[in-house]
């Protein structure tokens, strides 16, 4: 149970049992979180000769409460010494209502109020998901030679009604206009996985790793959005959109292992057939890409003392946007805000070099630099819809993004009670790339951020930790992120009968909220967000059993997929 301005209330139970030839597991969660959102707005418009035409300061505070609830079975079933037959069957509900109150006062070109709005936002959402797992694993030898495969089934569904009302003032304070707007919009997302890998381990230290895998995926997203103004709900055609969206990826992959007295080194290579196809059904548009991509990888290893170790690190990678990017599913904050997914958007490639030096697998020090094509980037830009001034939190493709870093893990024990673990990242990013017509090149700054852990053994059971983090001021493509902290606190008893109990005070100062300026040719935003970070958390464990049963067999060929949903 925790508590920040709002509630929140977390629990699990997960049982396992295993015997000769069979291993069975179970695990449900629910939780229950209320928490705000507050965000104030200081947004500025500006002609093509960058004279001042208006601005909106406002206020938005959003609440959310989710109702979550998450469970999984399965069985493993060990036929023989050489095979494993296994499957899971997992489901996720999480329930919300947003409760959104905006606040507007409208400035005019010479910086004096003209007007007022207020917007009033009551929805309900419903977001569901249920998957599949079967896999089976076959050991091929004692040298841990196997052969894995996974077949994957997952369908998301998503409902929300949304309402919103927004009530436009003028000088006088007077109502002069009330606009109602009325959104019920669905989507729904099936993923098929196949994939298997082969393991193959010789001797004197060779090893071969290879696999093949194929994902078919379609979302169908419908956004059916009214104005009920007049009282009679008409379909807004301007908001309204229905996209489909289907993808095929066929991947082959091999890496090469060996490892010598003091060298060992890994050469891999991925090759990937991507199909896509987007439709927007409102329009008859199709949209279709076909591409095959290589992704080669090398790793080189040398241990220069017994305790010491120099890597280099080399690959080439791909990132792909969410579902939830490449949504058009529009959240409205006010009629001239909403947040918005970028179907057109395209996957970013990253060629990564490291290098990493190593003494008594402790002390890390890793010096990298990546160049990134087609660079997923959030933004907050300004566009035109029916002759107003509208600004959408999106993502688009930048040209190019460059990164330099130096990252630093070093733990101390400080005494025989205090251990300490610190980290410290400094790096140098920087942008290129066109958005809304605003051209930026090698846009960025030197920055970094510092993070100590401190552990504490008070006897008797009693722990304690103190957790501080420091991040600079970055800039972010066309976002200036002034500089954050927080500084949380712990403390936990272990007792004899296995439980354990314990107390944590997050972000205790309230301090980890961004502030950032967004900065285009004709758009200027200064913006300050507030969430329910200072949390009091107190949780209780109990563990029973002889803790001897076999924990479920790590399954599942869909991860990366699954990670590309964007919501739990």
């Amino acid at each position: 149970m925790g508590t920040g301005r709002f509630v929140k209330n977390n629990n699990s139970f997960s049982i396992n049992h295993r015997n000769k030839n069979i291993n069975v597991f179970a695990n449900y969660s629910f939780a229950y979180r209320e928490f705000f959102n507050h965000l104030m707005l200081d947004r500025n418009f500006y002609d093509a000769n960058n004279t001042f035409e208006k601005a909106y300061i406002q206020d938005n505070f959003l609440k959310m409460n989710f109702r979550n609830h998450i469970a999984k079975v399965g069985m493993d079933y060990y036929m023989n010494d050489k095979n494993v037959l296994g499957f899971s069957v997992g489901f996720i509900s999480n329930r919300f209502d947003p409760k959104g109150d905006n606040s507007s006062t409208i400035l005019g070109s010479d910086y004096l109020p003209t007007g007022t709005f207020t917007t009033q936002n009551r929805s309900r959402d419903h977001w569901k998901n249920a998957s599949f797992n079967v896999n089976h694993k076959y050991t091929i030898d004692s040298l841990g030679s196997e052969l894995t495969t996974d077949f994957d089934y997952i369908n998301y569904s998503n409902t929300s009604l949304q309402n919103f009302e927004t009530r436009n003032y003028n000088i006088a304070g007077n109502l002069d206009q009330l606009d109602i707007l009325k959104g019920d919009i669905g989507g729904n997302l099936n993923i098929y996985s196949l994939k298997s890998d082969l393991t193959k381990a010789f001797k004197n230290n060779w090893k071969l790793e290879a696999g093949v895998k194929t994902s078919f995926v379609k979302a169908d997203n419908d956004l059916q959005f009214f104005d009920a103004s007049s009282g009679t709900p008409e379909i807004d055609k301007d908001k309204t959109n229905h996209f489909i969206y289907e993808e095929n990826i066929n991947a082959a992959y091999g890496n090469v292992s060996k490892k010598w007295k003091k060298f060992s080194t890994n050469f891999g290579l991925r090759v990937e057939n991507t199909n896509v196809t987007g439709t927007q059904m409102t329009t008859n548009q199709i949209n279709k890409k076909n591409y095959t991509q290589l992704f080669p990888s090398a790793v080189f290893s040398y241990d220069v003392t017994d305790k010491s170790n120099l890597e280099i690190n080399f690959s080439r990678r791909i990132t792909r946007p969410s579902y939830n990017q490449l949504n058009p599913f529009k959240f409205y904050l006010d009629p001239t805000t909403y947040k918005a997914g970028n179907p057109e958007l395209n996957p970013q490639t990253t060629m990564n070099y490291e290098l990493t030096y190593s003494l008594g697998n402790k002390y890390f020090a890793t010096l990298s630099y990546s160049k990134t094509s087609n660079n997923i980037t959030d933004v907050i830009k300004p566009v035109i819809e029916g002759g107003n001034n509208i600004t959408v939190q999106t993502n688009e493709n930048l040209s190019s993004a460059s990164y330099f870093g130096l990252n630093l893990i070093a733990p101390f024990k400080m005494t025989k009670w205090w251990d300490m673990n610190n980290s410290a990242n400094f790096y140098y990013g920087s942008y290129t790339g066109n958005v809304s017509g605003t051209q930026i090149n090698n846009k960025g700054n030197f920055t970094f951020s510092l993070n100590s852990i401190n552990s504490f053994k008070l006897g008797n059971g009693f722990t304690a930790e103190l957790t501080g983090n420091y991040q600079a001021r970055e800039i972010y493509a066309y976002m200036d992120v002034q500089p954050n902290w927080y500084l949380n606190i712990g403390a936990q008893k272990k007792f004899k009968n296995t439980s354990s109990l314990k107390l944590a005070f997050n972000d205790i100062f309230f301090t980890s909220n961004p502030k950032a300026r967004t900065t285009f040719n004709s758009y200027v935003e200064n913006f300050v967000v507030e969430r329910d970070t200072r949390v009091i958390t107190l949780s209780y464990t109990y563990n029973f059993g002889s803790g001897k049963s076999g924990q479920p067999r790590k399954t599942g060929g869909a991860d990366d997929l699954k990670q590309r949903i964007g919501n739990g």
